[in-house]
Parts: structure tokens; C-alpha cells; sequence
């Protein structure tokens, strides 16, 4: 039997139906922001600008202890550089799992390469440092964040930028799994989930049931138009809403990061 959440009336009164993207105009084109329990699935092209958005997604962090920005490509120092360019919220939790499989991983790697170019057997390598250098490749990065999103409390906010990560080292079906996990316990405890995925090399199998399990699917587009390039958002899903299917051409401001210029309905 699945857990029964309540919610406070409080709770309800603060957090409201709706939630920011953290970008004022997008919130008006949609018409007052992203229900509350939303799953966004956002495919991405490289340069696209997707990566900001991600981050300026969590911008409006109601609960800072409640709100988690895990990134599988970028280090804490870059992230924290963003943010304080834009003087979003420093007291979000972070955390940054390409660092930890770098130093976990691939750095004991490296180490153990350099000791057998030296002369050093693997097994003299295990015996020396009791396996110090060697991978444990047991972690389970998957299962990790799977569970340390659905710790979390009602209402929370959370982003995954990107999902390339473990599409690229897990089973599809068990990165499917997850994010149908992901989804349901999102949905039930009112939550906000935005999780990106590079369109590069995604299986369209892989594509189709992402969108399906979404609430909401964004396309972030990058195009050149003579000298200049174009950033867009195409918004194709939005659950029970067929109103706000748009594209939104967007610029990048020093004040507001990413906001939306030019608007077309999709027909």
C-alpha cells in the first residue's frame, strides 16, 4: 500500500498550486508556473543553454534544505560561480557526482595505470595500498540519487543536470526505472523535478518513453542565423494544458539570466 502524505494547510497556503521556473516571463507564459508534483524532462542540444536554465531553476529554493542540484558534469566551484553571478541561493544542497566519480574513479585508475607502467603487478598494487588504488566499482550512483531525491521532504525542489550520466553506464531500462520512481514520488509529494538529457546519441526508444512518462517535455534548440545564434525553448508536452505548447526564442540578460524574447503558439 502506497504512503499517505498530509499536508499541512500552511503548507498549502505557502507553496500554492504552482511553482516558479525561476524565470519570471516563462512563469507567465505558462500561465502561472509549473504545477506543483511536475516531472520535466528537458532534451537538450549542446550550447543550447540548457545548463543555466537547470541551475536558474532552482533560483526560487522555498526551502533551501529542501531543494537539491545534482550535476554529473560540472565541479562545485563552476556552479557556485553562476550563482553567485546571479545572486541565486548559495544554501541550496549540491551535489556534483562527476567530481566524485573523477576522484573515486577514474583518479585510482589513472594511479593504478601509472604503478604497472612502473613495474608494479595489480595485485602487488592491492597488497601495498589495500586496494587504495583500485576501483570499487560496487557504487551505485543510480540507486544513490534515487534514493537521496525521495528522502526528501513535501514540496521539494529538485534538478538533475544531466541525465547523459547514467544513460551512458547503466541498463536503459534501470535509468527508466528510476525515473518513473522518480516521477510517482514527485507527483505524491507535490515536488518539482527537472532533469535534462543531451539529444547526442539518446536511442529514440529511450526518448520516447522519457516524454512519456514526463508531465511537462522542453526541447532547448541552438540555430545560426548569419553570424549570430539563436536560443530557443519548445515546450511540446504539458500535461492536461495543450494551451502552452510554444516556442519561446530566449536571450541570456545580466540581471535575469535566461528570458524569453519572442513567443509562437504551436498550431
Amino acid at each position: 500500500m502506497a504512503k499517505k502524505v498530509t499536508f499541512s494547510k500552511e503548507d498549502e497556503e505557502f507553496f500554492g498550486k504552482n511553482g516558479s521556473f525561476g524565470v519570471p516571463k516563462f512563469d507567465m507564459e505558462m500561465n502561472g508556473g509549473v504545477p506543483r508534483g511536475f516531472t520535466i524532462i528537458a532534451f537538450t542540444d549542446t550550447g543550447s543553454g540548457a545548463e543555466l536554465f537547470a541551475k536558474q531553476f532552482t533560483s526560487p529554493a522555498e526551502e533551501p534544505d529542501n531543494t537539491l542540484y545534482i550535476s554529473t558534469n560540472e565541479g562545485q566551484q563552476e556552479i557556485i560561480r553562476i550563482y553567485e553571478k546571479y545572486s541565486w541561493p548559495l544554501d541550496i544542497s549540491v551535489r556534483t557526482i562527476g567530481e566524485e566519480y573523477n576522484s573515486n574513479v577514474l583518479e585510482k585508475q589513472l594511479l593504478a595505470s601509472r604503478y604497472r607502467l612502473e613495474g608494479f603487478r595489480i595485485d602487488d598494487i592491492q597488497k601495498l595500498a589495500q586496494t587504495r588504488f583500485v576501483d570499487d566499482s560496487n557504487q551505485d550512483y543510480l540507486t544513490e540519487v534515487t534514493n537521496e531525491v525521495m528522502a526528501l521532504d513535501p514540496y521539494f525542489r529538485v534538478v538533475m543536470d544531466s541525465l547523459d550520466f547514467f544513460t551512458q553506464r547503466e541498463d536503459p531500462s534501470r535509468v527508466i526505472g528510476m525515473i518513473r520512481m522518480l516521477q510517482a514520488h514527485t507527483q505524491m509529494y507535490r515536488g518539482l523535478l527537472f532533469i535534462t538529457v543531451s539529444n547526442d546519441g539518446l536511442p529514440p526508444a529511450v526518448k520516447q518513453e522519457l516524454s512519456q512518462i514526463a508531465d511537462m517535455v522542453l526541447s532547448f534548440k541552438v540555430r545560426t542565423i548569419g553570424t549570430d545564434f539563436e536560443t530557443s525553448m519548445i515546450v511540446s508536452k504539458f500535461r492536461n494544458s495543450p494551451e502552452n505548447l510554444k516556442i519561446l526564442v530566449f536571450r541570456v540578460t545580466p540581471d535575469e539570466a535566461i528570458t524569453p524574447e519572442t513567443v509562437e503558439r504551436i498550431a
